[in-house]
């Protein structure tokens, strides 16, 4: 095709910013629609096609095609037209890239992923089959991955329907990629049906797991003729390792006959479910995070009290309803939605729990507190006591000579530090020793180590992090790895999980040689697997251990111990996503190996106690070791709130709001008690009192992500309880605010999506809201609000069809779901189902009678 680039150029209302990729027949580019301000993915059909009819034809047919289905892991179509001769298609832009792009960077997947990847493409591919749409050309070039693993099928330029006789295609002519057709594509028979995607989807999966292709042969054209005479060469024949069970799934998708393939997509990915050993939702979707409890500085999944069902959005776009709608739905009911129960979202979410590595969760009432969310992963003491006496370590050698009797001051500064923090109750003087060490001599990296050490042993986190600056900042690059560790640690500690993740990075890059850098960046990993339940990301996240685990015996004591508590943290999460007890003693071990190594210091007891309280182990572990970093540590005020949320996650309020003012009276900032005692408050709805401490909390800690969240949705009840819509809005608006603050530093927040989602439905937003609603679904697919939320996104946005199928889901996820059944009969009517309206209609009526204007919707959509 033409090699003429259209970059920097300005089609109607695209302006063309960059060339995306070109196939046999157009070339898709990223551009900026400039009426809606959006950013889109614009296929186009260059001019010097537009004179063969037949490509206008096929191009066409994609996005009609495309634009009938309706389904997650499809891709949006937009619109269709043309400009300046130019055929366009615009669709959504997807931030990341194709299944092929990704096989040639990784190679063959592991088997987990592979079946994740595939599970997503035969929910499309099965979607579409049942509106009677046969894609005819499915490969890893068609298929797009986001960063986060969420899967698009793309490219309907082949598709036709299943009954169909378009034109565009006869028998006889051959029609799609040779490496993937099936036997009858490739003979070009009229008989091409479903089965002849099942048959591409095993060449792709066959694909995925081997790096090969089931023949082989010199050529594509020879491929496409072995099929028909020879049988596929065995996957385990390529990959030993492959279960005997995967094999056999690919193989009967490889069958030569398409009636003894899979009958449906849905079938297919149902054995190989069976065959991998996973469950539907780890097989369906790969991201889901929990809501919940204050997460102690990561934000780790924990659970909380529930939230109130989400309240209808208040009201209803301008534009009439569609003709076949028999009459115009009553302002009443959308205009003034049910109060909620207690919170504005149906679904209790999860919020999270203490911890200095801040992660938000909140579990429904009916189900009890749940397990708590944080990271509590404490960072460090900086000397060693062997048989009595003190071992002073050096991190690192000064980078240039430094005068003698510079050294010999500080060198004695350090050594003083290092005893009184060999003692209980030493780390008061132990700081004060490191701070004139450093005076003594800024220019010693050690001194520096040892300070922000310290003060990251004694709960300082934002004190920590400012004195890492010169060891940052070093030439030295194992003290920049180590001054990145130490300050990765203390924002996982304060709940900025996006720095703790740059820490950790720019830490292994600094030095790869250095265990804590690849440590810390294990503990985010397996922080963020958890919250999304995503096996790969764990996967990674194991892989870092293992680094970190290469690297330890090469590091000095201090570091050894660090990266164990945070070994331990990663270990902890992972028995939070896959349930493995073996892991849970991995993280027990781990912190015991960091006390064993420096056992005056209240922090790795308080680390432990942590693990205890966020795996919801029995409370007596995690009371005896916060217990114990008190008694070490009577000041600890971290360790004393997260008795606050001990009691919390086991119901016992009183207790856990005493606990969290004994924290405030040993520090008048300890975020964590600050914001249990705002969450206390939004549990018993008094908004006035939670907003007050959330914003304490922001002001005291502003990196903590949890507090932004739940300001964010204690700004939305508040808004929703206003009658003034003026004053409303404004309310909406600060909530906006607040959630977005809450993403900037936890990008793996379901609650803070959701919450966004549903704020910008209030505010008349839709397509912003399903972009905010979409993002929440692929961190938790398990949340009914969350496909209520969709639901009535793209019911207001007029695109009645996907409504149905996002309310449907909400409520098989929950049956007596009141909002979207109402949803879905309002959907079912603007599409003239009045039959499947008056249905869903007489559920609402049966749950509750007392539901606004139900009476008034049975009796119009009522024969």
């Amino acid at each position: 095709m033409s090699d003429v680039s259209l970059v920097g150029q300005t089609l109607g209302r695209f302006e063309i910013l960059s060339e995306l990729g070109r196939g046999g027949m157009a070339v898709v580019y990223k551009a900026r629609q400039t009426d809606l301000d959006r950013i889109v993915a614009l296929k186009i059909l260059p001019p010097g096609l537009t004179g063969d009819q037949s490509y206008i034809a096929r191009f066409r047919q994609e996005a009609r095609s495309a634009a009938r289905l309706e389904h997650p892991h499809i891709m949006p179509i937009y619109e269709v037209g043309e400009v300046a001769g130019y055929h366009y298609i615009a669709m959504k832009f997807i931030q990341g890239r194709t299944l092929k792009q990704l096989l040639q960077q990784e190679g063959a997947l592991s088997v987990r992923r592979a079946a994740q990847i595939l599970a997503q493409v035969g929910e499309a591919l099965d979607y579409a089959h049942r509106q009677g749409i046969i894609h005819r050309d499915i490969k890893p070039s068609n298929v797009m991955i986001t960063d986060e693993g969420w899967v698009y099928l793309t490219d309907f330029g082949l598709a036709r329907g299943t009954g169909s006789n378009s034109g565009l295609t006869i028998a006889g002519t051959v029609m799609g990629t040779p490496e993937y057709m099936s036997p009858e594509q490739a003979q070009g028979l009229p008989n091409v049906g479903p089965p002849t995607d099942i048959y591409a989807l095993g060449v792709m999966l066959y694909e995925l797991l081997t790096g090969a292709f089931p023949f082989k042969a010199e050529t594509p054209m020879a491929m496409l003729a072995a099929r028909l005479v020879h049988a596929p060469i065995p996957p385990r024949d390529v990959r030993s390792d492959l279960p005997p069970a995967v094999e056999d799934v690919i193989m009967r998708a490889l069958a030569r006959k398409p009636e003894a393939r899979f009958a449906t997509a849905a079938e297919m990915v149902a054995a190989l479910r069976q065959a991998v050993g996973m469950s539907e939702s780890e097989l369906s979707r790969p991201l889901t995070p929990q809501r919940g409890m204050p997460a102690i500085g990561s934000g780790l999944p924990s659970p909380l009290p529930t939230q109130p069902a989400p309240p209808l959005p208040p009201t209803q776009p301008a534009s009439p309803p569609p003709a076949h709608s028999p009459t115009t739905p009553s302002p009443a009911y959308v205009q003034t939605p049910p109060a909620p129960a207690s919170y504005p979202y149906a679904a209790a979410p999860t919020t999270p729990a203490p911890h200095p590595l801040n992660v938000p969760a909140t579990p429904a009432r009916s189900t009890g507190k749940g397990p708590l969310v944080g990271i509590l992963v404490g960072v460090i003491a900086l000397g060693l006591l062997i048989g009595g006496g003190i071992a002073l370590f050096v991190l690192f050698r000064p980078s240039s000579p430094t005068p003698t009797s510079l050294t010999d001051t500080t060198a004695s500064f350090i050594s003083t530090g290092d005893t009184a923090l060999a003692h209980a109750g030493g780390l008061t003087e132990a700081i004060e020793a490191y701070r004139k060490a450093v005076a003594a001599n800024s220019d010693d990296m050690t001194a520096h180590a040892h300070l922000a050490g310290a003060l990251l042993a004694q709960g300082s986190w934002s004190e920590a992090i400012a004195v890492t600056d010169p060891l940052i900042n070093a030439t030295d690059s194992r003290a920049q790895a180590i001054g990145l560790g130490i300050r990765g640690y203390a924002y996982l500690h304060l709940g900025n999980r996006v720095q703790a993740r740059i820490s950790g990075e720019r830490a292994i890059k600094a030095d790869d040689n250095e265990a804590l850098g690849h440590a810390l960046y294990a503990a985010v990993l397996a922080t963020d697997a958890a919250d999304s339940r995503d096996n790969d990301l764990m996967d990674r996240a194991f892989n870092a251990i293992g680094s970190a685990e290469d690297r330890l015996a090469a590091s000095d004591p201090l570091n050894q111990a660090l990266a164990h508590a945070l070994l331990g943290w990663a270990f902890s999460r992972d028995f939070l996503l896959r349930d493995d007890p073996n892991t849970l003693e991995q993280a027990v071990s781990s912190l015991e190996a960091a006390i064993d190594r420096f056992p005056n210091l209240a922090l790795f007891h308080y680390e432990l106690g942590t693990i205890y309280l966020t795996t919801d182990q029995d409370s007596t572990l995690a009371r005896d070791e916060l217990q114990n970093a008190l008694t070490l540590d009577p000041t600890f005020s971290a360790a004393q709130a997260a008795l606050g949320w001990l009691a919390y996650r086991d119901d016992q309020t009183d207790a856990a709001k005493q606990a969290f003012q004994q924290a405030l009276q040993l520090n008048p900032k300890e975020g964590l008690a600050l914001f249990g005692l705002g969450r206390l408050a939004f549990d018993d709805e008094n908004f006035e009192q939670a907003l007050d401490y959330f914003q304490q909390t922001i002001d005291a800690n502003p990196d903590f992500a949890s507090a932004y969240a739940y300001l964010g949705e204690t700004k939305l009840f508040t808004g929703f309880q206003n009658a003034d819509n003026e004053t409303a809005g404004d309310w909406y608006s600060q909530a906006e605010e607040a959630y977005r603050e809450a993403l900037n530093r936890n990008d793996y927040d379901a609650f803070a999506y959701n919450g966004l989602g549903w704020i910008l439905l209030y505010q008349d937003r839709y397509d912003e809201a399903i972009e905010a609603l979409s993002q929440a679904l692929r961190l938790d697919n398990q949340n009914a609000e969350i496909f209520n939320g969709l639901g009535w996104a793209y019911f207001y946005s007029n695109r009645y069809s996907e409504a149905t199928t996002f309310f449907q889901q909400a409520i098989d996820l929950n049956p007596s779901y009141i909002d979207a059944h109402f949803g879905l009969g309002r959907s079912y009517e603007e599409q003239g189902l009045l039959t499947e309206a008056l249905a869903a209609f007489q559920t609402v009526k049966q749950l509750d009678p007392t539901y606004p204007t139900i009476d008034e919707v049975i009796a119009r959509v009522s024969p």
